[in-house]
């Protein structure tokens, strides 16, 4: 009898588990104009947002918009086909929109190299899950567009998103 109880709370308890915690991760190459490999970027859905983790290799010192776009597709070398900014906001700023990236004019005291940028960034309401409202993996994904300076400008680098399995 005593066998049977234990047997009955182990069923439950691994029954009543919830089987739906999946970690919703996605990743992306990013390309520049010349559609050459430039960096990555790997994307973890964590609470009410989402940490990006970004490395990027040859981008000039300096600041740069960069900002998630509503399509994932990276037609070099002007990457229009990425759509407009990903998630408008009600006070006209998007959920997609990082702020400002610096890479800093600073020599590796290693390899004597400039520094990649390489940083991680939360952003808040942006999911991977496919069914929560503010997901930018829908049906035709998204993509991360680096802008030529702060203000926005020319699209120097796309990042097309994908699952990651």
């Amino acid at each position: 009898m005593e066998s049977k109880k234990f047997l009955f709370i182990i069923l439950l308890a691994l029954f009543s588990c919830n089987s739906s915690n999946e970690v919703y991760q996605a990743e992306g190459v990013f390309v520049n104009q010349a559609n050459v490999n430039i960096g990555t970027v790997e994307i973890v859905q964590q609470g009410d947002g989402s940490n990006f983790r970004i490395h990027i290799d040859t981008l000039k010192p300096g600041s740069y918009a960069m900002h998630i776009h509503e399509k994932g597709e990276c037609a070099y070398p002007d990457f229009l086909t990425s759509g407009g900014h990903h998630g408008m906001k009600k006070d006209g700023d998007f959920y997609g929109d990082f702020n400002p990236i610096y890479v800093k004019n600073e020599l590796s005291k290693y390899t004597g190299k400039l520094k990649k940028f390489s940083q991680t960034i939360f952003l808040r309401n942006i999911h991977l899950d496919p069914d929560s409202e503010f997901t930018i993996m829908d049906n035709n994904r998204s993509s991360i567009i680096i802008h030529e300076s702060v203000q926005g400008g020319k699209r120097i680098a796309c990042a097309d998103l994908y699952k990651k399995y």
